[in-house]
């Protein structure tokens, strides 16, 4: 790692000396590449929601060495926020919901789901960072879930990455094919990763839209038993409303 690149590392996990503050700061002024770098990561991070910023840092050393200001992919589509309209779009139905005094599985599905962020990969080129795979993401940050199912199966079958399953999944539940979304949701709990546990909260909310609510109770309170903290909010709630 370079002089820049641990610098650049340490301003993201806060960990820069008075000394290197200065460093960092004058070469962010004077080096067109270094500040291109740098906003480049600050934008990616600004993707995550709130409660991703634990897990996006974690992520963020291993691909670190990876970027190069001459291979960042184009920077200004995808990365507009949407979860802006998301929010507006919960919270009215969620309202339409609570003046409904019968229980509506569907409308509880949908004042709850929200496609997961990509907490996963910073969306870089580079000989170490599969193509395939940024393709996949940058697919479906732009909500293009048809088409990022497809290349997120083709990035699976290449690299056998398991968390490109979660992706898939929401990909599908997004799109109201819930069974296929269950099956793939079983499938990445088949793995061990840093996203396993959340798929609980998913799996959850499909069973919940297949009228499934046994399953859905259950994979609720495996999510809210974990050390997971994601959703973890939601999915008490939820829960109260299943029983």
């Amino acid at each position: 790692m370079t002089i820049n690149e641990t610098l650049i590392e340490k301003y993201f996990s806060k960990n820069l000396t008075e000394v290197e503050l200065l460093e960092f700061n004058k070469l962010y002024k004077t080096d067109e590449n270094f500040k291109q770098e740098v906003d480049f990561l600050k934008n990616v991070q600004a993707v995550a929601e709130t409660e991703d910023d634990i897990l996006f840092r974690s992520q963020l050393a291993a691909y670190e060495t990876e970027i190069s200001p001459k291979k960042v992919v184009s920077k200004s589509k995808w990365l507009k926020p949407i979860s802006a309209i998301a929010a507006i779009f919960i919270i009215a139905i969620s309202i339409s919901f609570f003046m409904n005094k019968g229980i509506n599985n569907d409308r509880l599905f949908t004042s709850y789901f929200e496609p997961s962020k990509n907490v996963s990969a910073p969306i870089v080129r580079s000989e170490t960072n599969d193509q395939l795979v940024n393709e996949a993401f940058i697919t479906y940050n732009e909500a293009n879930y048809e088409n990022a199912i497809a290349l997120f199966e083709q990035a699976f079958d290449s690299t056998k990455n398991s968390e490109l399953l979660f992706y898939k999944g929401n990909s599908l539940l997004a799109l109201d094919k819930t069974k296929e979304a269950i099956e793939v949701f079983k499938t990445h709990l088949t793995y061990s990763d840093a996203l396993t546990n959340r798929t609980h909260w998913y799996l959850a909310l499909a069973y919940l839209k297949s009228n499934q609510l046994d399953k859905a109770r259950q994979e609720l309170m495996i999510f809210i038993d974990s050390e997971e903290n994601f959703k973890k909010t939601e999915a008490k709630s939820l829960l109260k409303k299943l029983k």
